[in-house]
């Protein structure tokens, strides 16, 4: 397999496996109990009006999308660069037939 086309395929699978990754559960505190006696007590918050239930994302899917979009900057930085690599290299021909590479 060519260079060029392995980097495509490990680029795809490292998108794959960031895309369908299951998120990670959340630590659950622990909790303690105490024989002294019944303690009741409740405590209930309004939401106000900026309280949307759930209309953005999650801080694991902000997390998750920051990552993919590093991900994508590293590679099209990466394309960018080799490009460049290619555009700016010395033709090997002259070498290859004997030719001295002219001096600057």
């Amino acid at each position: 397999m060519a260079w060029p086309r392995r980097c495509v395929v490990v680029a795809i699978a490292v998108i794959g496996l960031l895309l369908f990754a299951a998120p990670a559960r959340a630590q659950e505190a622990s909790t303690t109990t105490s024989t002294t006696g019944p303690r009741l007590t409740t405590t209930s918050v309004e939401p106000s009006e900026g309280d949307g239930g759930g209309g953005g994302l999650s801080t694991g899917n902000k997390v998750v999308v920051l990552i993919v979009g590093l991900v994508v900057l590293a590679l099209v930085l990466t394309v960018f660069t080799w490009r460049y690599w290619r555009a700016t290299k010395p033709a090997r021909a002259s070498v290859a037939a004997g030719k001295s590479a002219p001096t600057v």
